[in-house]
């Protein structure tokens, strides 16, 4: 009797924190061998330290640029460069819509434009919970496959010919590369804009960029920049393209060593790198890490705060596995993703949280058969499939920076290095 109370209570909370926005459904969709370990806190405590935290930054944030302000700036910058700029067109992207918004912008393959955006969506205006045109500005061609800006401003290029498409949307919420949204899974409403001004130029964009620089190097300089020095992903890893690619993992060097550097401020990323191994109970993967800056001040593990940095690995069944750093959330803690869809697919396990260990190189060696029995459990995958690299500061807008070497995934019969 006892034991049936206890589990209805546990239901009847989780159910609270799900409806609350706080957690993702929390159900292991494989096997029938019982729940694995959770052990994460209670998501109303971290809430209520999250709540007066958000209204505190608010306080301190800098003001929003005003979109009509905004405009205007633009507008005299494309006027006084005359006969440089081909064509220009205002569009206002709104959220809460899953029909993409015809610009009228015709393109042929490689035809490249010019995109400005400001604006905001926001989950929770109340406490400045949103994401910028980096995070949630979608563009594709045609019939082509969808793009995510991975800045503000920006050049992007037809990748077939067709018609130029916009959409505001979360990162995560499409079904598939076509722009179809996923079906499962309710789509948050969202508030606020994005105003967007598409730029052609008569010639080059390299050209017209120059040109735009010298008349307002504040809006044009970073476009020109990260034009001709693009943030690229190390060699044979790409983004996810569910999230959208990003400027926030690159080949480094630390103590002349190669690396992978992340730099991710008010953005998202996943980065992947594809493997093909067979799990065994001999498996590990190891790998080194060096934490400078963590995302979040506050435990992860519920939506709002859901801003971290971790190393995944993923199995052939579709589930993952991500390590990460935590603030303050245990060693050894481990939840379900707390968001929709990826709730259904992806389980963290907090295996770093010592503030003293900021900026120090730490290896890991994990034995995956292991974790997956303990953290995941059900029937065993066959496969590893990919080895994945997670940056999440879109929710908090707070910035997270570390760096990877000496990743490797191996058994007695198979290893794979894929960072020296």
């Amino acid at each position: 009797m006892e034991v049936a109370k206890s589990g209805l209570l546990q239901r009847l909370r989780l159910a609270l924190y799900k409806k609350l926005d706080l957690i993702g459904d929390q159900r292991l969709l494989i096997g029938d061998s019982g729940p694995p370990v959770r052990n994460a806190p209670s998501p109303l405590k971290a809430l209520f330290r999250f709540i007066p935290a958000r209204l505190e930054a608010k306080k301190y944030a800098l003001p929003s640029v005003v979109a009509e302000d905004y405009r205007q700036q633009v507008d005299v910058s494309i006027n006084a460069l005359g006969d440089i700029v081909q064509h220009s067109a205002w569009f206002t992207v709104r959220p809460n819509t899953e029909q993409w918004q015809s610009t009228g912008i015709q393109a042929t393959q490689d035809d490249e434009f010019t995109l400005l955006a400001n604006g905001m969506l926001y989950i929770l205006k109340a406490l400045d919970v949103g994401i910028g045109p980096g995070v949630g500005l979608w563009y594709k061609f045609g019939d082509g496959e969808v793009h995510k800006l991975t800045r503000a401003s920006q050049v992007i290029r037809a990748d077939v010919t067709g018609e130029l498409q916009l959409i505001a949307a979360i990162p995560g919420e499409f079904g598939d590369p076509s722009g179809q949204f996923e079906t499962s899974v309710p789509r948050k409403p969202l508030d606020g804009e994005y105003n967007v001004v598409v730029i052609r130029w008569s010639l080059s964009t390299q050209h017209g960029l120059s040109a735009a620089v010298r008349e307002n190097a504040s809006l044009f300089e970073p476009v020109l920049e990260n034009y001709e020095q693009p943030v690229n992903p190390p060699e044979g890893w790409k983004y996810l393209w569910k999230i959208g690619n990003g400027e926030v993992f690159s080949a480094c060097e630390h103590d002349g060593k190669q690396a992978i550097c992340c730099h991710a401020k008010h953005d998202v990323g996943i980065l992947q790198y594809p493997v093909e191994m067979a799990l065994t109970a001999d498996t590990k993967f190891k790998w080194s890490w060096l934490m400078e800056q963590l995302p979040s001040k506050l435990p992860e593990h519920i939506q709002p705060t859901h801003d971290y940095l971790s190393i995944a690995i993923e199995f052939d069944n579709g589930l993952d596995l991500t390590y990460m750093w935590s603030a303050e959330l245990p060693v050894d803690t481990i939840f379900q993703c707390p968001l929709p869809w990826w709730d259904q697919r992806e389980t963290h396990w907090v295996l770093r949280n010592d503030a003293r260990d900021i900026g120090k190189w730490l290896d890991e060696d994990r034995n995956i058969y292991d974790d997956y029995q303990k953290a995941i459990s059900g029937p065993m995958p066959e496969r590893v499939v990919a080895i994945w690299l997670i940056a999440n500061t879109a929710f908090q807008r707070g910035q997270g920076d570390c760096s990877y070497r000496r990743i490797s995934v191996g058994n007695n019969a198979q290893s794979i290095e894929v960072c020296p």
